[in-house]
């Protein structure tokens, strides 16, 4: 290629990057409104103060700053494994091994939705209408079994044992849940479970995202 047909690619490459920033830029601008325009919503229509949507619960409750923070550290480690198996997938990672590709959408899913339904309590909310909970939480589980079900085929080129250690713990917080309320002291063992999952779960989504962006760029 000559200088004159590459300095007219890297033009391109630019007004095209620069389109691409400017789309994002208007992206974000009305996610703000819109999300700004449903708090005006709650607070003209439904009677929901806005101040109370901006501010930490535990400030409205006038609790310590240390209130849930255990469960606030459950559902950052939700967040970080969810978003860095989507963020693999998105980018391509894994397009030679599909059993792969499908794991990461599949785990990047489950964790993100575990993630937003304990940071919003939606099972509960849920299960308070009069739905059984384990019948709220068949998505869930439909994830999770979909995760498993590509693992196992690709289970000689991923940290498995991490993956059974954390669908392990899960299933036995979910048992213990059963029970919980009827023996004292189990709630803690619950959380117990259910932490460790969560840090298992979070540690293999982060290492096979990982090693899936390296498989990509060889």
């Amino acid at each position: 290629m000559d200088v004159e047909g590459t300095t007219t690619a890297r033009v391109l490459t630019r007004e095209r990057r620069v389109k691409g920033d400017f789309h994002y830029f208007l992206l974000v601008i009305c996610s703000c409104i819109v999300l700004l325009t449903s708090m005006v919503i709650a607070d003209r229509l439904f009677g929901i103060d806005y101040y109370d949507l901006v501010r930490d619960p535990n400030a409205i409750a006038g609790q310590p700053n240390y209130f849930g923070l255990v469960s606030n550290l459950g559902v950052i480690l939700w967040f970080t494994g969810g978003i860095a198996a989507l963020q693999a997938h998105w980018a391509g990672a894994g397009s030679d091994a599909p059993h792969l590709r499908r794991a990461l959408l599949a785990g990047g899913l489950f964790s993100g939705l575990m993630g937003i339904d304990d940071l919003l309590m939606l099972h509960e909310a849920v299960a308070t209408a009069g739905v059984p909970e384990p019948l709220v939480l068949v998505p869930h589980m439909l994830l999770l079994a979909t995760l498993c079900y590509h693992a196992y085929f690709i289970r000689r080129a991923i940290q498995w044992n991490l993956l059974a250690s954390a669908v392990a713990s899960l299933g036995a917080s979910f048992l213990v849940d059963a029970v919980s309320e009827h023996i004292a002291g189990l709630v803690f063992v619950e959380e117990g479970f259910k932490l460790l999952g969560i840090m298992f779960l979070a540690v293999f989504l982060s290492l096979t995202s990982h090693a899936a962006l390296n498989m990509k760029h060889r």
